[in-house]
């Protein structure tokens, strides 16, 4: 397969799952991993779930996983990291309804959130700011943030370095109040009580 084929099979973003690595006692079998580049001798290198980053070669044994690795962001909760199916009812059953693409930042990253989340009423999550800091909008509902290249006919993983980017962004809930001058957003980071529920 060309280097070219295997930039087009595996694009960065593209969840991989181990079947054998032959000679790697800590790369088991079942083991995934974050597709992140592909050198010019056509070796994939990945970002695994264990923290490795050993690149897979035509020596080992691999497939696709059905899974995309994504940032869920809660109302009321920490972010954190989480597999979850790459179809659209899995991603409809984690915001609650009907998915709507939003792409605020300059990155090719998408926050997939309800389209009806203000008009149901869902809790508000997080607010989105411009690069000046100030709130330029707040998203009601759960949502996940995936990596979203415009020549992706799909969502993917969040690379590594998105998965940072955008966990320090969205970390810590938020809560919401009406001032003179506008709405305000407070983050807080939840108590071990609050972890809990």
């Amino acid at each position: 397969m060309s280097i070219e084929d295997l930039k087009e099979k595996y694009p960065i973003g593209t969840r991989v799952t181990i079947k054998e690595m032959r000679g790697e006692k800590n790369m088991p079998k079942g083991l995934k991993g974050t597709v992140v580049s592909i050198d010019d001798a056509g070796q994939i290198h990945v970002s695994w779930d264990n923290g490795s980053s050993l690149a897979l070669t035509n020596q080992d044994s691999f497939e696709l996983s059905d899974t995309i690795r994504v940032l869920l962001v809660k109302p009321g909760e920490k972010a954190e990291m989480v597999d979850m199916g790459e179809d659209l009812d899995s991603m409809q059953q984690i915001v609650g309804g009907m998915i709507e693409e939003y792409m605020p930042f300059e990155d090719d990253v998408a926050i997939v959130c309800n389209d009806e989340g203000k008009m149901r009423g869902m809790p508000l999550n997080r607010g989105i700011r411009g690069e000046n800091g100030a709130l330029q909008d707040i998203i009601a509902g759960p949502f996940f943030v995936c990596y979203a290249p415009i020549e992706s006919e799909k969502f993917l993983s969040l690379p590594p370095e998105f998965e940072k980017k955008y966990e320090a962004m969205f970390r810590n809930p938020e809560t919401f109040y009406q001032t003179p001058d506008g709405i305000i957003a407070i983050s807080h980071v939840p108590t071990a009580r609050e972890m809990e529920r």
